[in-house]
Parts: C-alpha cells; structure tokens; sequence
C-alpha cells in the first residue's frame, strides 16, 4: 500500500491484469480492517451513550438534548476531510446518534450492563 500514491500518479492503465487484481484485493483487506476498527469503535461510544443514558435518568434529564446533538455536529465538522462531504458526514453521524438514543433508551431499562458490552 506503500505505492498506492506511484500507482494513482501513474494511473492504472500502467497495471498488468494481475497486478490490477492484486491490488484490489489489498486495497479491499484494508477496508475490512478499516471496518472492524469502526465497528470497534461505534460499539465502544454506544456503551458510553448507556452510561450517559444512566446517569442523566438518575439526575432527571431528558435523554434527548438538542443542544449537546448540535455541540457534536459541530466538533464532528472540525474532523472532516476529503474526500467525505460534510452532509455525508452529518448523515452517518444522525445515523451513529439515532441508534445510540435508541439502544440507550432500552439499556437504561436494564439494570445491568452485561460484561462483553463492557469490553
């Protein structure tokens, strides 16, 4: 993947077939890896979206707070780079956020939290 910047410069019409497919193939491995790291990740701040679920039941907040969604709008914003566009990104992210409250509403239910979420 070292070479990934020589062979855009170069353009891929200088490729043999199989260099073309090998290629492929790695840059695919990458994306796999690349989405298990998120997965990962979406999975480790759903858990903290629970906690915050927790602890605002217990001060009596309201779970839903237009104000912080737009405090996180504006930081993921601050985050953007090409070749994702700002609308996408602020699409994924309601995305990312509407299964968060969703899954917080249903775990606040709960009174514990099982181990492998908390992993």
């Amino acid at each position: 993947m070292d070479n990934l910047d020589k062979i855009l410069e170069d353009g891929l019409s200088s490729l043999t077939k199989q260099e073309a497919e090998k290629l492929l193939y790695d840059l695919r491995d990458e994306i796999d890896k690349l989405d298990k790291s998120i997965v990962q990740l979406i999975n480790k701040r759903t858990l903290f979206a629970v906690y915050i679920g927790r602890v605002k039941g217990e001060l009596g907040l309201p779970s839903y707070s237009p104000e912080r969604e737009k405090e996180i709008s504006e930081k993921i914003n601050s985050y953007l780079e090409e070749p994702l566009t700002k609308s996408a990104l602020q699409r994924i992210y309601e995305r990312i956020i509407d299964e968060s409250r969703a899954i917080q509403k249903v775990e606040g239910k709960k009174e514990k939290i099982s181990r492998s979420q908390r992993k």
